[in-house]
C-alpha cells in the first residue's frame, strides 16, 4: 500500500467516524430553540469532558508516583482519586439521565460539574505544591502545571455559555484563588512569624510575593474577562440562531399545511379501470422499446418507462395525521410534493397528447399551434412518451374518433404529426412501427 493511499484511508476513517460528534457535539440531534434540550446536551458533553479530565488527573499522579516510588502518599492519592472521580461521574450521570424535562436536575448538574472541576483543580494544585518534590525545580514545574488546571476548569465552565452562572463562578473562583495565593502559593502565616504587622506588610509589598500575586490576579481577571466576552458573543449568536430557527419553523409549518391542502385537492389518487391500466402498461413498453431503438443508456430507458405510467402506479400520501414533529411533517410533504409535481407533469403530457390528436383530427392544428407545442416539448423523454401516446390514442376509441388499424394510424401520423416531433425520434418510430403494433396487439 502506498503512503498516499494509507493517508487517504486514515483521513476517510476520521471523516466517517461519528464518535467525537456523538460524545462531544454540543448540537448533536437537538432542537436549539429548546433551552432545556440544549442544557441537557451540554451536561452530557461536559460530563464526558470531566471523565476525560479525571482520567488525565489519575494519569498525572500515576506518572508522579512512578517517578517517586518511595512516596506512599502519591500512590495513595492515585488509588483514591479513581473511586472519587467515578462517584462524581456516577452522580452527575444519574442527575443528567432524568432528562431534559427535569430542568432543576440539569441546573444542579451544571453547577455541580463547574464547582467540581474548580475544587479538583485546587486540590491537585495543593498536592503538587506541597509534595516532597515541591521544593526542587521539578516540583515548582509540577505545581505550576497544577495551577494551570484552574484555568482549564474555568474554560470548561464557559462551555455552558450561561452568563449568570459564569458570574457566580467567577466570584467564587476569584475569592478562592486569592485565598490560595496567600495560603498555598505563598505561606503568609510562616512569612509573618516573628514580625510585627508593619514590618510584615513592608516586606510583603516590597518583595516579589506581592508582585507575583498581583500579576497572577490580573492575568486571572483578564482570562475571566475574555471568557465572559466569548460567552456573551456566543449567547448573542445563539439567540439570533434561535430567532431564525423559530422564523424558519413558522414558515415551514405554514408551507407544510398549505402545500398539503393544495395537493389534497389538485392531485387526487384516482382509481383507474382495467382498460386504462392496460393502456398505461402498453405505453410504458412502447416507450422502453423506442428508447432502446434510439440507443439510450439503460438507466435512462428505465426512467422513461417508469415515468410513462407513473400516474397509474404512483400514489401520493399527504395525510399528516399522527405526525407531531414539524420536521417530519415537512420532509413528508416535501417528498410527496416532489412526487406529485412529477405526476402533474406526466398528466399534463398525457393531456397534451390528447389535445394534439384532437386538434389534428378536427383540423385545428395551424402553424401557430404546432410551433407552441414544439417549444413546450423539446426534451427527448417527453417526445418519446408523446409519440407513443398519440399512436395508442389513434389505435383506440376516443370520444372524437373511432379506432384506427395499424396501417391507417401510421399513415395518418406520417401525414399530419411529423411537424410535432424531432426528426430522428419520428423516423425511428416509423421505421420500427411493426414493433409497436406487436406491443399494442399483445
Amino acid at each position: 500500500m502506498k503512503i498516499t493511499d494509507l493517508k487517504n484511508k486514515i483521513t476517510n476513517m476520521f471523516k466517517t467516524n461519528t464518535f467525537f460528534q456523538d460524545k462531544f457535539g454540543f448540537e448533536n440531534g437537538i432542537d436549539i430553540t429548546d433551552d432545556n434540550e440544549v442544557l441537557f446536551r451540554k451536561n452530557v458533553v461536559i460530563k464526558n469532558i470531566i471523565l476525560i479530565a479525571n482520567i488525565i488527573y489519575t494519569l498525572i499522579f500515576t506518572i508522579i508516583s512512578i517517578g517517586d516510588p518511595s512516596n506512599r502518599s502519591n500512590w495513595l492519592l492515585t488509588i483514591l482519586l479513581f473511586p472519587v472521580t467515578f462517584l462524581i461521574n456516577h452522580l452527575l450521570g444519574k442527575m443528567i439521565k432524568r432528562g431534559a424535562k427535569d430542568n432543576l436536575s440539569q441546573k444542579l448538574s451544571m453547577y455541580l460539574a463547574s464547582f467540581y472541576m474548580f475544587l479538583s483543580s485546587i486540590l491537585i494544585y495543593i498536592k503538587l505544591k506541597y509534595g516532597e518534590t515541591g521544593t526542587d525545580a521539578s516540583g515548582k514545574y509540577l505545581a505550576e502545571c497544577g495551577y494551570i488546571l484552574i484555568y482549564v476548569s474555568l474554560l470548561i465552565t464557559a462551555f455552558y455559555q450561561d452568563k449568570k452562572m459564569l458570574k457566580n463562578v467567577f466570584i467564587w473562583v476569584l475569592v478562592g484563588v486569592t485565598i490560595l495565593h496567600f495560603i498555598v502559593t505563598y505561606s503568609m502565616v510562616s512569612m509573618a512569624q516573628g514580625k510585627s504587622i508593619i514590618q510584615f506588610l513592608g516586606e510583603f509589598f516590597s518583595g516579589t510575593a506581592f508582585r507575583d500575586i498581583l500579576i497572577r490576579t490580573i492575568l486571572l481577571g483578564l482570562y475571566m474577562l475574555v471568557l465572559y466576552i466569548y460567552v456573551s458573543m456566543t449567547n448573542y449568536m445563539q439567540d439570533e440562531r434561535k430567532k431564525e430557527q423559530a422564523k424558519r419553523r413558522a414558515v415551514q409549518e405554514q408551507y407544510t399545511n398549505n402545500l398539503s391542502e393544495i395537493f389534497k385537492f389538485s392531485i387526487p389518487n384516482i382509481n383507474y379501470d382495467n382498460d386504462e391500466v392496460n393502456e398505461a402498461l402498453t405505453l410504458s413498453r412502447m416507450c422502453k422499446r423506442l428508447a432502446t431503438i434510439l440507443n439510450m443508456e439503460e438507466e435512462e430507458i428505465e426512467d422513461i418507462a417508469s415515468y410513462a405510467n407513473m400516474y397509474i402506479d404512483t400514489k401520493t400520501d399527504i395525510n399528516l395525521d399522527g405526525i407531531e414533529n414539524e420536521d417530519e411533517k415537512y420532509y413528508k410533504v416535501r417528498n410527496q410534493s416532489e412526487i406529485a409535481i412529477l405526476k402533474m407533469k406526466r398528466l399534463e403530457l398525457k393531456r397534451r397528447a390528447e389535445e394534439i390528436s384532437r386538434y389534428v383530427l378536427l383540423g385545428y392544428n395551424d402553424s401557430e399551434f404546432i410551433k407552441r407545442q414544439r417549444e413546450m416539448l423539446k426534451d427527448s423523454k417527453s417526445q418519446i412518451i408523446l409519440i407513443c401516446d398519440i399512436y395508442i390514442s389513434m389505435r383506440s376509441n376516443r370520444t372524437y374518433k373511432k379506432a384506427y388499424n395499424h396501417a391507417n394510424a401510421i399513415q395518418y401520423m406520417n401525414n399530419y404529426f411529423l411537424d410535432y416531433f424531432d426528426g430522428d425520434i419520428f423516423s425511428n418510430f416509423m421505421r420500427f412501427s411493426s414493433d409497436f403494433d406487436t406491443i399494442y396487439s399483445e
